[in-house]
């Protein structure tokens, strides 16, 4: 995994993301151009002509997604094909003329070999890690260099980040292995290997080997990759979430955020140094059922059916390989593999499967049923609903939840909103209406200010207990909806960040094939409408404002609607009539106090406000040293603090609660709270040591309820409390905190 991450980290900052290769000529790329012009300007929410304004932010952003890092481009290139283009690309695209496009590629192309014919000399310097200097790696909003000269500075300073990079994780992690060691013998690895020294000029090789990919990689853009990134970055002009797919994205997006199936062999895959590696089998699917592979396999060829040619796969990016890899139900696939446990790389050997269709459950509803010592009124049995993301029918397995929780006498539940960035909007709607008895959902709102109203029709309440909607900064889009209206409603009480992300538009994605009579034309996906909520104003940039504010790191990064260029400004439209249930009204003031009295004495909340003036400072100052001796004392310090932390944590005992997990499948096959699913496979994943030596937690060590979690629980019992007309509510004088009797 350290390799991928290490991939990912050296050149992520250039990447751009690559379509299924598409060979088109220039004129059929004018043509879908023109139509996708022509559908942003007519169809899209802004319903705003191509115009120079557009046509300028469309150049920007075009050159801005080839260069993501503005390290490849020069800042004479950008003002050379602004004053060309800068106003003129809104007409060429009605005109169908595509031409800028590859004229603009071709300079990032001439440039980017340029910069690589540096590699090579900088890459053999002998780098001085004693001088300060330091580099700013997130160049996302850097101006381009000025010449070559200080384009070349860049990618020196670059890659001796990345050496030292190398040399710290190494230093580190022999040292640590050393430490393992008190009789003077070879430091060894758990398994028994023994530790391989530093070697600068081998960790240099493979610095070099990634760049030369890279290149590769963009010497392989064809026709039908510039035109996506071309017609992202004009769909981009309008908004930040309307793009251009090819084939293939447009597949890959509803796999990922509709169908969450796809058909393939049921393995997760990564790039592993030129090779793709089998990182987890997936319960269910042809490979863990074929018993011929296991994690740690590599791929070093692929072939269709039982006379199709083997295709090398060695050095050819993942997404291509996992293309060879899906196809229709019931098809064959054959893999030439190298085993985990072969002798060297020459020993391979071919495995059959058949492909099927694999359902992606990390996606899927989740839960938790939490036990308290005593079980007792005042401290009742909870539940908890992580979902991720609204799929295909996640309201009827949310619905198989609750119905579950209503059995285990649950007193209280709350649904984790946040890291769930949207989905299927009915599901919102059908999710929501699970705890009112009908009503008004959500308005929306499209271009020509047609309004349509959302609404559950279904007087039957799967749950009507007490109910906290967790959310955060990642919550987006159909989870914001979700917690506008219970809170709008006043049905539950939402805890959570400043803020949700603030994503309150409606995209479609429509076929091109309806325009241009081309077999692979692509589709767009383009913002049509807003979301409004119930009381009139829009989650649209200012996202939903939880009842109750926990102090979250995510709160002080760049994230969320209102930090993305071009994001559409909020409004408001008429509230609407709905009748709410007041659950929260008159209990928001005595929750804050309590809360707010737990959290100033919680030590985990302590290290959470340690950690956001640690990261303010860092977005303060941007920059990386590159003097070895700051940055190794930057990394102790960090190492001792995670050290301190984690013996403090160990020092507090067992917690008191027990967290029972209760999956989708377990309330299907009606299984008992602790126990497992009856001859449930289980993914085999890979395990691997991290690079650094640092010593990653086990899972059994890390806590059940994160400090988040955990303090929604303790408010979710105090509201229980609240709503039980017997108790009363007593606030301390001094406004500290209050107390429930």
């Amino acid at each position: 995994m350290k390799n991928t991450i290490s991939l990912i980290v050296t050149i992520a900052f250039l990447t751009i993301p690559l379509g299924q290769a598409v060979e088109l000529s220039e004129k059929d790329s004018g043509k879908i151009a023109r139509v996708v012009g022509f559908l942003l300007s007519q169809t899209h929410f802004k319903r705003t002509p191509l115009n120079d304004d557009i046509s300028t932010a469309f150049l920007r952003k075009y050159m801005e997604s080839l260069d993501y890092s503005r390290m490849v481009f020069l800042q004479p290139d950008y003002d050379e094909f602004e004053a060309r283009y800068g106003t003129l690309l809104d007409n060429l695209t009605k005109r169908g003329d595509v031409s800028p496009a590859f004229e603009i590629h071709k300079r990032y192309f001439t440039r980017l070999k340029t910069a690589h014919s540096w590699l090579e000399e900088i890459i053999w310097t002998n780098f001085d890690f004693t001088i300060d200097e330091s580099f700013v790696a997130d160049r996302t909003k850097a101006n381009w260099p000025a010449n070559e000269q200080e384009a070349r500075d860049l990618w020196r300073k670059r890659v001796k980040y990345e050496v030292l990079g190398t040399r710290l994780g190494k230093r580190r992690g022999v040292e640590a292995m050393k430490a393992k060691v008190n009789n003077g013998e070879v430091a060894r690895k758990d398994d028994g290997t023994p530790v391989k020294p530093y070697d600068i000029k081998t960790e240099k090789e493979k610095i070099l080997r990634r760049y030369e990919r890279f290149l590769r990689v963009r010497t392989e853009m064809d026709s039908g990759d510039v035109l996506q990134v071309y017609l992202t970055a004009l769909s981009n002009g309008y908004d930040p979430h309307s793009d251009y797919f090819s084939p293939r994205e447009a597949e890959n997006f509803e796999i990922n955020n509709i169908k969450l199936s796809l058909t393939g062999i049921g393995a997760r895959l990564q790039w592993d140094d030129g090779y793709t590696k089998l990182i987890e089998l997936v319960p269910g699917g042809p490979a863990i059922r074929s018993k011929k592979l296991k994690p740690g396999d590599r791929i070093t060829a692929v072939a269709q059916g039982e006379e199709g040619e083997a295709v090398d796969v060695i050095e050819m990016e993942l997404d291509k390989v996992v293309d060879k890899i899906r196809g229709e139900k019931g098809t064959m696939v054959r893999l030439t593999i190298i085993p985990v446990d072969a002798a060297d790389d020459s020993e391979t050997r071919e495995v059959r499967l058949i492909r099927d269709k694999i359902k992606l459950t990390d996606s899927l509803a989740k839960s938790q049923v939490i036990d308290y010592p005593g079980g007792n009124d005042s401290q009742p049995r909870l539940g908890v609903i992580n979902l991720p993301q609204f799929y295909e029918n996640c309201a009827h397995d949310v619905a198989l939840i609750l119905e579950r929780f209503r059995k285990e006498k649950v007193s209280g539940i709350v649904l984790d909103l946040r890291r769930n960035g949207g989905g299927l909007l009915p599901e919102a709607v059908k999710l929501a209406g699970l705890f009112i008895d009908q009503g008004p959902m959500v308005q929306v709102i499209d271009s020509r200010r047609r309004k349509q109203v959302l609404q559950d029709n279904d007087t039957k309440i799967g749950y009507d207990g007490p109910m906290i909607v967790l959310v955060g900064k990642l919550s987006a889009s159909a989870s914001e909806i979700v917690a506008a209206a219970l809170q709008d409603y006043g049905r539950a009480l939402i805890v959570g960040s400043l803020s949700t992300h603030g994503k309150g538009t409606v995209q479609t994605v429509m076929p091109l094939n309806n325009w241009v009579r081309l077999p692979d034309s692509g589709k767009l996906k383009l913002t049509v409408s807003k979301f409004y909520r119930v009381v009139g104003s829009t989650t649209q940039k200012q996202g939903v404002i939880p009842d109750l504010i926990l102090p979250s790191p995510y709160d002080y990064m760049e994230i969320g609607e209102a930090t993305l260029p071009n994001c559409l400004e909020a409004d408001h439209t008429e509230k609407l009539n709905y009748r709410r249930v007041n659950r929260v009204a008159g209990r928001v003031e005595p929750l804050t106090k309590l809360s707010n009295g737990r959290v100033k004495d919680d030590q985990d909340f302590a290290y959470i406000l340690e950690d956001i003036e640690t990261l303010k400072k860092r977005l303060k100052d941007k920059s990386i040293s590159l003097n070895e001796t700051k940055r190794l004392t930057e990394k102790d310090e960090e190492k001792a603090k995670r050290d301190n932390r984690k013996k403090e944590r160990k020092t507090r005992g067992d917690a008191k609660e027990s967290v029972f997990d209760l999956t989708i499948k377990m309330i299907k096959t009606n299984t008992k709270l602790g126990d497992e699913v009856e001859n449930e496979e289980k993914p085999i994943r890979l395990e691997e040591t991290p690079e650094d030596g640092e010593v990653e937690e086990e899972e059994e060590d890390q806590p059940k309820l994160d400090p988040h979690m955990r303090e929604t629980l303790h408010i979710l019992h105090d509201y229980i409390k609240l709503l039980d007309p017997k108790k009363q509510v007593a606030v301390k004088e001094n406004g500290a905190g209050a107390e429930i009797r």
